[in-house]
């Protein structure tokens, strides 16, 4: 992998910060204010009148995520560490294994007293959400865009601005420029330049693997991209369903993409010399209004309302044909039970939605795969047989370039063919379910691909080549996991059916696993998570006033936690050092069941009770079926053995209205 290679360089001064690229900008560099946070283009001559005196310190970077805003005025992110993870071309694409928050403002510019816990809580949440290593750029190739939605661009703007590290940024697809927020400060000030936007890099999150190769002395490059959405992402229960302008949760464009233009690659075919594959899927929650409410409960609570959802919905799949061209929306949750309302509200709106564009399948995985009976996913993959071999897949030849020489679509005489829709994919959290169906809709394309190019004959399979069969099922395993631990918090269920083609018992414990943690994240963990990528994608910015992690605990939430520590150390402590002399003695069970149930008492009450205040919500951007907390017994004015033991008459009148118990909320969603 040759591509051209970027660094900044960061310089600190008494009054400002100058931020220099190696290349691409010229002579001009970036200066922030240190007192106001102003961004500005300067000249490097007129950087050397206006600093005379050495800078206090600089730091090298590869990459500039952006700049964001906190009580104590602006930081910048600098990507301090990355790792070559493939190519896709000739143009290398880096994955951001490290990151640094560094304080642009002056060292003597202090918060005081709470604002600086707050300030310090802002900068823990950001580190958490940099640290899941997920980022992914190139300097020289636009990777929030599809193959076929590069070449489109390039048709309608001048080869000069398409693929080049001063504009890309221009060319970027809003939808997965994941940066974004944080490089609007520098967008604004690379407006009045011509070579500024060098600084200004295009990040995606979510999954990007690159592995060679070789069939009967064929060689290619098999490429597996996913794009994260950045316009409505969040944690699996707290962000669910459509906005008002028709953006979906856990929405992903993944791009399937067989590369013989890459420097690794060969071929005695001058046809496939610099031919490029490349085949989109789309993945995204159920775009009505829904929401599941945590409960402590394993199963939340659900709600849809329908009534009010046709405006999302017709707004989210205008803009995926508009997009995409066509669309089939495969829909994977179950048809009965917990989930039938789910399936419901998205048949009669797809029923209602009449376009010649637009196409809506159920198919129920869990019913019709029970039983670990996997193979019967083919039932599917027949009903969407059609649609597969109708849109068909992108295809261009390139150019053949020499190592140093970057692969632009401007290199290219056109496409040879177009892929003329896509299809998208949903279960529940658009997860599991979901990764195995896209998995397998991958591989029937890229059959049929390898066929098309004389690399397979015509009777020739995936099955038939384990070396290739292990590539894909591990890659695709790895981007299932990917794509959950953004979302869930938790690697993938059923990712063993995707690495070895078949359920296993060890993989279904492994599950188990994994829906546990669920759970407890969900429950004890995700607010938190949801709050740190609300700061990072700017839903919300900080601004001075009261301030958001304020105590909501009451006194008797406060002791309620206070006795479930305490049980635990008496249970560790039994545990130990048994009474008796052994774990199994008389006095030892007695003592262990005692505090279990103690134990047991406090999780019935805190669950029928106190949900709001002691479950993890998130607290930047109020969630608005958050129960309200119960204050009337603050100052433990009612014993907690009256609230568990009283008669419901004798608790109504000692609580009055405001112990009105308040889950599950009343609230209309909104």
């Amino acid at each position: 992998m040759v591509s051209a290679q970027q660094s900044y360089k960061i310089s600190f001064y008494q009054s400002s910060v100058t931020i220099e690229a190696a290349r691409g900008a010229g002579d001009e560099h970036l200066a922030i204010d240190r007192s106001s946070g102003a961004v500005k283009v300067v000249s490097a001559a007129n950087t050397a009148n206006a600093f005379s005196a050495p800078p206090q310190r600089t730091i090298t970077a590869h990459c500039v995520m952006g700049m964001i805003n906190f009580q104590r005025g602006p930081y910048v992110i600098l990507v301090t560490g990355r790792e070559a993870v493939g190519s896709v071309g000739t143009s290398t694409v880096y994955r951001a294994s490290e990151t640094k928050i560094v304080k642009v403002a002056a060292d003597n510019r202090v918060v005081p007293g709470f604002d600086a816990i707050d300030e310090a809580t802002y900068l823990r949440l950001l580190e958490n959400a940099l640290a899941l290593n997920s980022f992914y750029f190139s300097y020289d190739i636009d990777l929030t865009s599809s193959l076929e939605r590069q070449q489109q661009k390039n048709q309608t703007a001048s080869s000069n601005s398409s693929n080049n590290c001063s504009t890309l940024y221009k060319v970027a697809n809003d939808e997965f420029f994941f940066n974004k927020y944080l490089s609007e400060p520098f967008i604004e000030a690379a407006s009045t330049s011509q070579n500024a936007g060098a600084f200004v890099l295009p990040m995606i999150h979510g999954f990007f693997e690159c592995k060679q190769v070789m069939i009967r002395g064929t060689a290619f490059n098999y490429i597996l991209i996913t794009r994260r959405g950045r316009k409505r992402q969040g944690t699996r229960y707290f962000s669910r369903g459509a906005d008002e302008d028709g953006n979906v949760s856990n929405f992903a464009e993944t791009e399937q993409i067989v590369d013989f233009a890459a420097l690794n690659a060969s071929t005695s075919d001058p046809n496939l010399a610099g031919v490029q594959m490349s085949y989109v899927q789309v993945r995204g929650s159920i775009p009505v209004l829904w929401a599941q409410v945590i409960n402590m409960r394993y199963v939340p609570t659900l709600k849809v309302d329908a009534d009010i959802s046709r405006d999302r919905f017709n707004k989210h799949m205008t803009r995926m044909i508009s997009m995409y061209n066509e669309i089939v929306a495969v829909n994977l949750v179950n048809k009965v039970k917990y989930e039938k309302p789910m399936g419901d509200a998205f048949a009669k709106l797809s029923e209602e939605f009449k376009s010649p564009h637009y196409h809506y399948t159920h198919f129920d995985f869990h019913k019709e795969c029970s039983k670990m009976r996997w193979e019967r996913i083919s039932i599917l993959l027949d009903e969407l047989a059609e649609y597969n071999t109708r849109f068909g897949y992108f295809k261009i030849k390139r150019e053949q370039k020499t190592p140093g020489q970057a692969t632009t679509m401007a290199d290219s005489t056109g496409p040879l063919q177009l892929q003329l829709g896509v299809i998208r994919t949903n279960c529940m959290d658009c997860l599991d379910r979901t990764n195995v169906v896209q998995s397998e809709l991958a591989r029937a394309i890229l059959t049929r691909q390898l066929r098309d190019t004389g690399v397979f004959s015509d009777t020739d399979a995936i099955a038939i080549f384990p070396g290739l069969q292990s590539m894909l099922n591990n890659v695709w395993a790895d981007n299932a996991d990917a794509v959950s631990c953004a979302y869930s918090g938790t690697g993938a269920l059923k990712t063993d059916f995707t690495r070895t083609g078949k359920r296993t018992k060890m993989g279904a414990l492994q599950d188990g696993r994994n829906s546990i943690e669920r759970y407890i994240r969900g429950n004890f963990f995700d607010g938190e998570r949801q709050d740190a990528i609300d700061l990072l994608l700017g839903a919300y910015q900080v601004k001075p006033g009261a301030s958001p992690f304020a105590d909501e605990q009451t006194l008797e939430g406060k002791a309620l936690v206070g006795t479930v520590y305490v049980c635990l150390f008496m249970l560790v402590y039994a545990f130990f050092y048994p009474r008796g002399g052994h774990w199994f003695s008389t006095s030892n069970v007695f003592f262990t069941c005692s505090w279990m149930m103690v134990l047991a008492l406090v999780f019935v009450t805190v669950k029928a009770s106190h949900t709001a205040e002691l479950l993890n919500w998130p607290r930047l951007i109020a969630n608005p079926n958050r129960p309200a907390v119960m204050r009337a017994n603050s100052a433990l004015t009612l014993p907690l053995l009256d609230r568990l033991f009283s008669s419901p008459e004798t608790k109504a009148s000692l609580r009055g209205d405001e112990i009105k118990k308040a889950w599950p909320t009343d609230k209309k969603l909104a």
